[in-house]
């Protein structure tokens, strides 16, 4: 049965629209992600957080909870409306943001954090499912990289609005002013979203009263793909580097370069605004386009873009000249976005329509706990573990408290506590650059079984229990 016409049922205009609003979601996203990257340094010194502190805040405090509501999330899309569940968690997300605003210790901010991690989590896994059900099967790698273009918008305004509310206001104004942004959005898309027929956009779309496979069945069906174990190991090695790196790239510039938190600022949206839209764009219409031919430059582009990237990350962190710095971080940020449209396209295509929401939540739990779990958390640990190994005179932490000399202390206290606290921060960076070329191999090896696995479909091993098992 050939798939219907979008066009039938959704108008151009509409499409638009939701484009649109998706976009500026996904930019409010990225704005707190990057706005609390931007002013780690002054919160650090504010509240004397310690960078394991600051790595758990940005990683696991907020990943964690993330991860674990993207599962019912994920199974509530496949049954209920996904309009609905993108509103009202991207209005849980604006409140939370905005409370962040009145943290005053680090259990206070990592609770926020916490229920901004909650409300993030409504917004992969209904809207992959949706945009499933918009758009056909050759060109959601594309729409994907649209939406999150949204992502160096919210960078622009995340990085350079909060540096320069850092420095010049506070660092808590940036929370309060992207929470009320996004309350309002999200009173703006219950308002106009509509919620599509399942399956419209397939080749045998679904009844409107067939149910969909149950949890296990969903997870079965995906992992007894070969190619798709390697993308999702290939894609959390990814998004460790890309999150360790991202979260902070703004303390590297500030330790390393002797800049104020709004230079800093500034600079992260210099580097990552052009990288990063040109990169999802690259990897989203270029490996839609290439993939015409083959369909393995759905993995031949993110591993040929992450293992070029590693390198000039490398390069990039031990270039003594803030200017060289610059256009070399741009250009690895270009090569290491290269992996992301491709990897969640291809969990779309990997299945029907009925399970798309699920498989979306298995690269979700990825890019979540995984990548931005661990990425800052890790280089959290490894930076003050290097700081210590360079600081020759004593216990880092008592006489470094924050990263810096306490107010008063000797010249020569206060240069020994800057160069550990840099170099620590530098050292480690490079380290979790250098994943990339594990994650590019695994990438490699998935090409060997794509073709085949995205022409294998769902096939109930045993239909009543399929159907019937209760979904988490």
């Amino acid at each position: 049965m050939a798939s219907p016409s979008t066009s039938s049922v959704f108008s151009k205009g509409y499409r638009a629209w939701l484009l649109i609003l998706l976009v500026v979601i996904n930019a409010l996203n990225l704005a707190d992600r990057q706005g609390l990257a931007a002013s780690v340094q002054a919160i650090k010194l504010d509240l004397k957080f310690t960078d394991t502190q600051l790595g758990i805040i940005q990683g696991l405090g907020f990943a964690v909870f993330y991860t674990l509501m993207g599962l019912p999330l994920a199974r509530l899309a496949e049954r209920a409306s996904r309009t609905k569940i993108i509103a009202g968690c991207i209005a849980l997300f604006g409140v939370m943001v905005a409370l962040c605003s009145t943290a005053k210790s680090f259990l206070g901010l990592l609770a926020f954090r916490v229920g901004v991690g909650v409300g993030d989590a409504g917004f992969t896994t209904p809207v992959a499912s949706l945009i499933g059900d918009h758009y056909t099967r050759e060109k959601r790698a594309s729409v994907m990289s649209i939406i999150w273009l949204g992502a160096p918008i919210g960078v622009v305004f995340g990085t350079a609005g909060a540096g320069y509310l850092a420095q010049y206001v506070s660092w808590r104004a940036s929370f309060l002013v992207i929470g009320s942004l996004a309350v309002l959005v999200a009173i703006v898309a219950f308002l106009t979203f509509r919620e599509p027929v399942r399956g419209t956009c397939d080749p045998e779309p679904l009844s409107r009263g067939e149910p969909p496979p149950s949890t296990w069945a969903v997870f079965r069906f995906l992992f007894s793909k070969r190619s798709m174990w390697h993308v999702l190991i290939g894609c959390s090695l990814a998004a460790i580097s890309m999150n360790a790196i991202g979260q902070f790239l703004s303390a590297f510039l500030i330790r390393n370069y002797h800049i104020g938190i709004a230079a800093a600022g500034r600079l992260l949206a210099l580097i990552a605004t052009p990288a990063m839209a040109s990169g999802l764009l690259v990897g989203g219409f270029g490996v839609d386009w290439a993939g015409r031919s083959d369909k393995r430059w759905y993995v031949w582009g993110p591993a040929l873009g992450v293992a070029i990237a590693a390198p000039l990350f490398v390069l990039g962190f031990n270039q003594t000249a803030l200017p060289v710095a610059v256009v070399v971080l741009i250009a690895a940020h270009l090569c290491m976005f290269l992996y992301y449209a491709p990897s969640l396209a291809l969990a779309q295509n990997m299945v029907g329509a009925n399970m798309r929401a699920s498989s979306a939540f298995v690269v979700s739990f990825v890019l979540g706990l995984v990548g931005i779990g661990l990425g800052p958390t890790i280089v959290g640990l490894l930076s003050e573990q290097f700081a210590r190994h360079t600081f020759g005179l004593g216990n880092f932490e008592a006489m470094c408290p924050g990263g810096a000399a306490p107010h008063g202390a000797p010249q020569a206290l206060v240069a020994a506590c800057q160069s550990a606290s840099a170099s620590g921060l530098r050292e480690a960076l490079i380290v979790m650059a250098l994943l990339g070329l594990w994650s590019g191999l695994h990438y490699l090896l998935a090409g060997r079984d794509l073709r085949r696995d995205l022409d294998t479909h769902y096939q109930p091993v045993n239909p009543a229990f399929d159907a019937t098992t209760p979904a988490v």
